[in-house]
């Protein structure tokens, strides 16, 4: 048993995954087995009944909303604006494809590490008071710079989280020199796919790449690696202009670059209290070319479920901005679902579909 396990009870365990007209198809599927039964466990004065933490993916894989791909996926997150919830929209991708049994890796790509940070890897770091501990965790974290400088082998960059489905290859500093390096080899802007993502969907159901929000080598080979792009839209006029530009150098470089990846947008930070971010949203909806019907608002809850490393669905379901955030997640679950289809009909005509290196070599990059 974990170290201060928690525990979820049922009704809560309904809206995570859907909302309370769920609870009866759970309950049917721990009367036959198919799922942990809830425990006994103390809350307070009282004890309740409820289900473990860890016990969450095995009931997001039968009964949620963010189904396993047939075929493993790549997102890139990234826009060219900072603070328009763009790690938190990864965090959240992440922890509810872990949350469903998908086996999900985060490659960390941003030099601030906001993604690393936002899923618990830096944890107690900044509170010790121990110097040759925090000296050794750092010694001991390697990086994709440790990957290309072929000083470990991939695998060795992985790191677990507290999901037992969910993995991060965390951003160390390393990742500036590792961004100029990129530009004194061949074939500069595949690195990432041939060395990194398609070697990780041997062994991943989904990877998201949380990207800086600027354009550098490591943001180009997060594009040309992705499956698809999710790019946060802020509800606000800064922004709004940003993206003018922004979904010019998008085209540009998916034409020279031959690029045909799905582009997802998704509306952020929009507020109900102002009549321009409600304009602002309404115009992404009208006219721009993959923006979802769904928002994220800005919201307390928010910062706190990122500040706790939590999902917004897991730290505070059933709430409107949990349940905004779940919609968010089913249309872009959606969208890259079909995706995949159109992907795997045009393979079945053409049969001339692959990811571009072959198993054999991967698996050497691998191990």
């Amino acid at each position: 048993m974990r170290v201060n396990e928690t525990y979820y009870p049922l009704k809560k365990v309904a809206a995570i995954f859907g909302g309370p007209e769920l609870k009866e198809e759970i309950t049917r599927l721990e009367e036959s087995g198919v799922i942990p039964s809830q425990v006994k466990y103390r809350s307070g004065a009282l004890y309740r009944k409820g289900f473990k933490e860890s016990d969450l993916p095995l009931i997001g894989e039968k009964v949620g909303f963010f189904r396993k791909f047939s075929s493993p996926v790549s997102l890139c997150v990234f826009t060219t604006k900072g603070g328009v919830l763009k790690s938190t929209l990864a965090l959240n991708l992440a922890r509810t494809g872990a949350l469903h049994g998908l086996k999900t890796c985060v490659v960390g790509l941003d030099i601030q590490g906001d993604v690393t940070t936002a899923l618990g890897f830096d944890d107690g770091i900044e509170d010790s008071g121990d110097l040759n501990y925090i000296l050794e965790k750092l010694n001991r974290t390697k990086g994709l710079s440790d990957v290309f400088s072929n000083s470990v082998r991939l695998n060795e960059t992985i790191v677990s989280t507290d999901n037992e489905n969910l993995f991060l290859i965390p951003e160390t500093p390393e990742l500036v020199a590792l961004n100029d390096s990129l530009s004194n080899i061949n074939r500069r802007e595949f690195w990432l796919k041939e060395k990194v993502i398609d070697p990780l969907k041997q062994h991943f159901d989904l990877i998201i790449m949380d990207c800086s929000p600027n354009w550098n080598k490591l943001t180009t080979n997060a594009l040309v690696a992705c499956d698809a792009l999710v790019s946060p839209l802020e509800c606000k006029i800064n922004n709004f202009r940003n993206f003018k530009v922004f979904s010019t150098f998008l085209e540009e470089f998916k034409a020279e670059m031959r690029m045909n990846f799905e582009s997802i947008f998704v509306p952020t930070k929009y507020s109900l209290n102002r009549k321009l971010s409600q304009d602002i949203l309404e115009w992404y909806r009208g006219n721009v070319e993959g923006c979802i019907a769904g928002a994220i608002r800005e919201s307390v809850s928010g910062e706190e479920a990122t500040a706790m490393n939590k999902s917004l669905i897991e730290h505070c379901p059933g709430k409107v901005v949990s349940d905004e955030m779940m919609s968010v997640l089913m249309e872009v679950h959606g969208r890259v679902e079909a995706l995949i289809e159109q992907r795997d009909f045009e393979s079945q005509n053409t049969d001339s579909y692959n990811y571009g290196t072959s198993t054999e070599s991967q698996e050497n990059v691998w191990r």
